[in-house]
């Protein structure tokens, strides 16, 4: 009876909130929303989807001109067709000057001349016409006396007599110290070829060079230059030459000391 009524008194003392059950944690208002998904589907449909597409604001554009860019094209045409027309003029005078400046063909000459279809004065006036397919002076010598003189060289060299070659080399190198000159280059190039042979006791390219002083196709300036003259396309049997042609220059300074006594008289 007495624990009865000390329990009562406690009951009594503390009243309501004594009570274990006061004593436990009060439910939380969110306690239902743990770990669930809000009722409102603001955002649910938009979970785990591709986002509709917009309107494409360029997508008639794609890959298309627009009306002020073929505008711009059209000027950039209208631009480019006077550069054209200025690039065709410049092509079409490169290929004029590469025709100009591209070599001339002198075989056909080269093999008219030395044919002997034509001598004397009618190759002078044939060769006179050809104008620049003609080929130097050295050259035409050259060819000529490979063609004719090779297997049996004439000391004598008629083949330079104005009725044979002479009057046509002599047009050329009339009054022309270097073309005169070329026509001893011929010769000299046309001996080494030879192997510089002597005939009739006497060496073939002296007594040559004594007739084209005889046919005034080449005088005694030329020789002197020639006798001087050091370039290098020439190099290729000028010792020699100079070699055997010493009697032929002996000949040449008694004439002319002889020359310049008759002057003084």
């Amino acid at each position: 009876y007495s624990r009865d009524l000390r329990k009562s008194e406690q009951d009594n003392r503390f009243g309501e909130r004594g009570r274990v059950s006061d004593l436990k944690p009060k439910e939380r208002a969110s306690d239902d929303n743990i770990l669930k998904v809000p009722e409102s589907k603001i955002h649910a449909d938009n979970m785990f989807k591709v986002p509709e597409a917009k309107d494409p604001v360029h997508s008639n554009n794609i890959l298309e001109i627009s009306a002020k860019a073929e505008g711009k094209t059209s000027e950039d045409k209208k631009i480019k067709e006077p550069e054209s027309e200025v690039v065709s003029a410049c092509e079409a005078d490169k290929t004029n000057n590469q025709a100009l400046n591209s070599p001339v063909d002198h075989e056909k000459c080269i093999r008219e001349f030395v044919s002997g279809n034509r001598l004397g004065d009618d190759l002078k006036t044939w060769l006179n016409d050809q104008g620049s397919s003609i080929p130097s002076v050295e050259t035409l010598v050259f060819e000529l006396l490979m063609e004719k003189e090779q297997k049996n060289p004439d000391p004598e060299s008629s083949w330079a007599e104005p009725s044979n070659y002479g009057a046509a080399l002599l047009s050329l190198v009339e009054d022309d110290l270097y073309s005169q000159m070329q026509v001893l280059w011929g010769i000299q190039k046309y001996c080494d070829k030879l192997g510089f042979p002597k005939l009739n006791d006497e060496y073939l390219v002296q007594s040559m060079y004594r007739a084209m002083y005889k046919y005034d196709l080449a005088g005694d300036d030329a020789f002197a230059e020639w006798k001087e003259d050091e370039s290098d396309e020439h190099t290729e049997g000028k010792l020699k030459a100079v070699i055997q042609t010493v009697d032929w220059y002996a000949w040449l300074e008694e004439e002319e000391e002889d020359d310049e006594e008759d002057y003084e008289e």
